[in-house]
């Protein structure tokens, strides 16, 4: 869709039965300041999305999980984000983050991978991606996905788990023990924890039974609000395992929320009442059920719709309350209480009716109808402002943009009396065609596919895109989650968990609007706060626009003060990396300017000249926001992981090289090697000369000295030592000790010493003014002399750096020798290309090879356009059985 909002609006206002205001056009003095007021929120705190396109829905331990992340405006949806780095982590169910990267941005915006361990536990997982701006905004506007993650690979012993019902609030539980064969593993000693009910903290030790079980009986303790998680292990040879358990809910319980038409339930209206209905594992439960008077009158029946959601329409009288009695599909029955119905406020009635909105409102305040204006925006973009002298009108859906649209009626006062959102489809999306070289393909046959991307307009879709090609035999697309479409138009501006999303797009036109109307009305919770907005209410951003990377940090004096105006020095191994700051009046540094990729150390050395004592230097950790997401316990269970999948992944990592660990039984070690290699110093790989321990043993009993006359730039004459570019004696360390004598030095001999490093130059400024001659580190053997510790003035740091590029393999076998290898060809992501980019024609093309079995593949294409044009396209391959 074009971003002529101008355009399309005056066509709106020429189109409704009403007066309308443009903010293009000549307006009352308020809707100016409204109007100025969506515009500070708008460039003041410019909001982002995030979406992953993963190029499979479920992994295997040891495995690559290989994603594109489209950061994109959170209004326009262009491309066009000033965010360099994307933080992209794996969280398991007890939101502990497994692992977190962090990617930067390249021409084509971001990809990477996250590698998962092969020790990994078999459960259910979540993937969630932000940039550092996203977070002046609740976490709840984070991208989020739910993947399963299952392990094949540690199969020696295998466990699961079994439940009984809920008595007294007791549950019976056995857990299995079996060997990769199936065999029950009868008489092992197991540990096992659980993290309630347990004040001591300590592992309660059980026997397996002779058909490889253990019993339990669970306390369910209703106040613990946490996760409840079950840890086994067992530490026996041979035997030695551990797996998690995630507990569910065992509990029907359920609770039903009810949501008057755009907030209020006036008196003396037929109003429109929506309902939810949520479990207490946060999932929907379905009900039915009946609203009563506060006279036990039966008024209204109803019966969930979609989801546990619905809505009834409801004449509310004076004077009278209302509440439902409602039965869950368990056959539990429960008393809820409507809202109280309010004689005074304003309400706003909906209707869709052949591509228009016909809105109704009712105004019970002391107010005329021309004090209130309805006000139209989208993604927090001001569409327009009705003044409502007349209280009914109507608006051409085809006039508004795609996604969620919100109406507000407001007072010249700035105050917002009711909200009611609406989800606009009117808009067809880029359309894919996709070409490929032959209907039918062979074992490692090239594949040749030509993409197309045109507008609802037949024009060239010029954007960036992705590509992922699997097999469709043991890879099961879910067309029920999120896709790129469903979730920039639905899912990212709305709070709360909201199930199975693609099913709002896959029904027929009626269903879909339907089931979209029910969420529209009870998924309250927006990302634009319209109220705060109108009365000009703004947050400041507490979190700035990650261009570039950085180090931070502050200087205390010895009074634990700022110390002002005082050096800062930053090297670091990579690229040889030098750098000099200067700390503030509030004692702060910042270092800008540097680049680095994950696993790069930092040497800071602070230094302020005429002071009394030492300066300490504290860096800035790296910060990261809480881990709150939401990971339902009923996705593995309705997930059809196919069985081959996961046999296919192990056979897969077996073949690629992946080791297993194997416990040895009865086995005694009668001597091991010893490890010579000596603690790392901090400034370990900044030198410019040095000689090892394993050199140093070539020369048993030689003094220092001579050992430094054969090291490249020392000289030595006599007991005095020069570095070839320096005026005068060097600065000698040893254990990072400075000696202030050459005694100290001449009689040490190899033996004594690990290592000498010699630093010139640039590389000897970390030491401070004393290095402008060089400097001479040694490192004593263990033993020799006690370690000093680090002065604190200067440290070591190690910030989150960004995740190095790895590019997707894909076998080249136009290559004869490559093509006639006997190594099966086990790809389950047949192509994965995160870096697509559509010429001026709308084209894309890519090439890659078939793997070895004979199954059909699906493809997955998905993008955007320069001008934030959403897409995406699935289609099959035809392979044929060899």
């Amino acid at each position: 869709m074009k971003n002529t909002f101008k355009l399309i609006f005056c066509l709106l206002f020429l189109t409704l039965s009403i007066s309308l205001y443009s903010f293009g056009n000549p307006s009352p003095v308020f809707l100016k300041k409204v109007a100025g007021r969506f515009s500070k929120q708008w460039s003041m705190a410019q909001q982002e999305k995030v979406y992953l396109q993963t190029d499979k829905p479920y992994y295997s331990a040891g495995e690559n999980v290989w994603f594109k992340g489209y950061v994109v405006n959170a209004v326009s949806h262009l491309p066009k984000s000033l965010s360099q780095f994307l933080y992209v982590e794996l969280i398991d169910k007890s939101n502990a983050v497994i692992t977190r990267v962090k990617i930067k941005k390249d021409s084509l915006g971001f990809d990477g991978y996250i590698k998962l361990k092969p020790e990994l536990h078999t459960g259910n997982y979540a993937l969630r991606a932000y940039t550092l701006w996203m977070q002046n905004a609740p976490t709840d506007f984070f991208f989020n996905k739910n993947i399963y993650i299952g392990n094949p690979i540690d199969d020696f012993v295998l466990s699961n788990i079994s439940y009984g019902t809920n008595a007294n609030g007791k549950v019976a539980a056995t857990i299995s023990f079996t060997d990769a064969y199936k065999n029950p593993i009868s008489g092992k000693s197991v540990d096992v924890f659980q993290n309630w009910n347990n004040p001591q903290n300590k592992k309660n030790a059980m026997v397996t039974t002779a058909d490889g079980k253990i019993n339990l009986q669970l306390a369910i303790d209703t106040t613990f609000h946490s996760t409840r998680i079950v840890d086994v292990s067992m530490n026996e040879p041979g035997n030695r395992y551990s797996n998690r358990f995630f507990l569910p809910e065992f509990s029907y319980d359920y609770d039903v929320q009810f949501f008057p038409e755009s907030g209020s339930l006036l008196t003396n209206q037929l109003q429109v009442v929506a309902y939810k209905a949520i479990g207490t594992d946060g999932l929907s439960v379905d009900i039915t059920g009946k609203i009563f008077t506060d006279k036990n009158e039966d008024v209204v029946e109803f019966s969930s719709f979609n989801k546990g959601m619905g809505k009834f329409s409801l004449q509310v009288d004076s004077g009278v309350t209302y509440y439902a009695v409602v039965k869950s599909a368990k056959g539990i029955e429960k008393r809820f209480e409507l809202p109280k119905p309010q004689e005074r406020g304003v309400a706003l009635h909906l209707v869709y009716n052949r591509g228009k909105l016909l809105y109704e409102v009712v105004n019970k305040t002391p107010s005329t109808n021309d004090a209130f204006y309805l006000l139209l925006h989208s993604r927090g973009r001001l569409l327009a402002g009705l003044p409502l002298k007349e209280l009914t009108g109507q608006i051409s859906e085809l006039l508004l943009p795609p996604g969620i649209v919100s109406l507000s009626v407001i007072d010249t006062l700035g105050n917002t009396y009711c909200e009611r959102l609406c989800f606009v489809r009117n808009s067809t999306p880029a359309t894919i065609n996709m070409v490929s070289n032959k209907t039918v393909y062979g074992k490692r046959e090239p594949v040749d596919l030509t993409f197309n991307v045109q507008t609802a307009q037949s024009k060239p879709c010029v954007g960036n895109y992705s590509l992922s090609v699997t097999d469709s035999r043991i890879v099961k697309l879910d067309s029920l989650s999120d896709n790129i479409m469903t979730y920039l138009l639905l899912g990212s501006d709305l709070k709360g968990y909201i199930e199975d999303p693609g099913s709002y797009f896959t029904d027929s036109l009626t269903l879909n609007r339907e089931k979209m109307e029910n969420l529209m009305l009870t998924q309250g919770w927006r990302r634009f706060n319209t109220a705060e907005v109108v009365s000009g209410k703004f947050k400041e951003p507490t979190h700035y626009m990650e261009a570039g990377q950085v180090l931070s940090g502050k200087v205390l004096n010895i009074l634990n003060k700022p110390s002002k105006k005082c050096g800062i020095i930053m090297i670091s191994p990579y690229k040889r990396m030098i750098k000099l700051a200067e700390t503030d009046s509030l004692g702060r540094y910042l270092i800008d300017g540097i680049e680095f990729p994950d696993s790069t150390t930092f040497i800071l050395k602070a230094k302020k000249e005429r002071t009394f004592g030492d300066v300490e230097v504290i860096p800035d950790v790296d910060e990261f926001p809480k881990s709150n997401v939401f990971i339902p316990l009923r996705l593995a269970q309705n997930l059809a992981v196919p069985n081959d999948y996961f046999l296919q992944s192990k056979e897969k990592y077996f073949t690629d090289g992946g080791m297993r660990v194997i416990d040895l039984e009865g086995v005694t070690v009668k001597a091991a090697k010893v490890d010579k290699k000596k603690e790392t110093h901090y400034y370990s790989g900044m030198e410019d000369a040095k000689i090892t321990s394993e050199k140093l043993e070539e020369y048993p009993g030689m003094g220092v000295l001579e050992i430094l006359s054969m090291m490249s730039g020392v000289q030595v004459n006599g007991d005095q030592v020069s570095i070839r570019g320096s005026n005068g004696n060097p600065l000698f360390l040893i254990d990072e000790i400075e000696s202030l004598s050459m005694d100290d030095i001449t009689y040490l001999n190899s033996t004594d010493i690990e290592e000498i490093l010699v630093f010139k130059g640039a590389n000897a400024a970390v030491f401070g003014s004393k290095g402008g001659n060089g400097v001479v580190a040694i490192a004593l053997k263990k033993g020799v002399v006690r370690k000093a510790e680090t002065p604190i003035s200067l440290t070591s740091v190690m910030p989150l750096g960004y995740e190095k590029p790895l590019q997707f393999y894909v076998p080249k076998y136009d290559v004869d020798s490559v093509r006639l290898t006997r190594k099966s060809d086990l790809r389950s992501t047949i192509y994965w290309n995160p870096e697509l980019v559509s010429d001026s024609t709308g084209t894309v093309h890519v090439k890659f090879f078939t793997a070895d079995k004979a199954n059909d593949y699906s493809v997955v294409l998905e993008g955007i356009s320069s001008k934030g044009e959403i897409s995406r396209y699935v289609g099959y391959l035809r392979r044929k059985g060899e």
